[in-house]
Parts: structure tokens; sequence; C-alpha cells
């Protein structure tokens, strides 16, 4: 009996689904390359200056999903969109760049989020990322 611990208490990962952690764990390397990314990009020069502002956008936004999930807000399948749709948009100005190793790296970070996110969004459908609060439906 003492083994199980206090009864009815639940800690942060036992409601995470398998998809909820490999989003949340694929958003938490997202933000740290592209913040690497960007000061690597700002340091090389005016030529690299999109790229960099394109990859400190993807570590805030990583970064903001991140919070959602752990705290899973209601607004977390709107703003992991946005996610989806920023990086669609800002890829090709990065892939020009590709040619950069931290460049390269982070569009790779940028493709796995994006695939774990989006099956994430296919599964919870427009409900909240956790999961809870949806047993009512009909």
């Amino acid at each position: 009996m003492g083994s199980q611990g206090t009864q009815g208490q639940r800690s942060f990962e036992d409601h995470l689904t398998n998809e909820l952690r490999i989003a949340l764990e694929d958003f938490t390397e997202l933000s740290h390359v592209a913040d690497w990314c960007a000061k690597m990009c700002a340091s090389e020069g005016p030529q690299l200056a999109t790229c960099a502002a394109i990859c400190r956008d993807i570590a805030e936004l990583a970064a903001f999903n991140e919070k959602l999930i752990a705290r899973d807000s209601m607004f977390g399948p709107e703003i992991a969109d946005t996610f989806i749709r920023i990086a669609r948009e800002g890829l090709p100005e990065l892939q020009q760049y590709q040619q950069h190793p931290h460049v390269a790296e982070t569009i790779s970070a940028i493709d796995r989020t994006m695939d774990s996110c989006t099956t994430l969004l296919e599964m919870v459908g427009g409900q909240s990322m956790g999961g809870r609060g949806t047993s009512g439906q009909r």
C-alpha cells in the first residue's frame, strides 16, 4: 500500500498522452535550437538578419506552445495551429541558408515539431491539449 503514494493526486506527466509528451519535447528542443540559431545568424552579419528574426519568432512560439501544453490551456490548439502556419511561411526563407549547419539543424527541428504538432492536433480535434473536460461530450 505504501508504494502507491497519495490517492487522487496525479503528477503532470500522468495527464500527458504519448503524443502530448512528444510534442512537448519537440517544442522544448525547438525553442533552444531556434534561439541558438538566431544568435548564430545574428553574429554572421546582416545577410542572415531575416533568418535570425524568423528563428527568434519560432523559438518564442515554441516556448509559448510548451507553456500552454504544460498548463493544459484551452487555447493550446489555436496557438499550435499558429505555430504550424508561421513555420510553413518561414521555412522557405530558412531553406535558402540551409548550407549553414545551425540553420539546417533548426529546419530539422521545425520539421519534427510540425509533424508531432500536426499529429497532436488531429488527435485532440480542437479539444484542450490535455484532453481533460471532454468526457461530457456528446
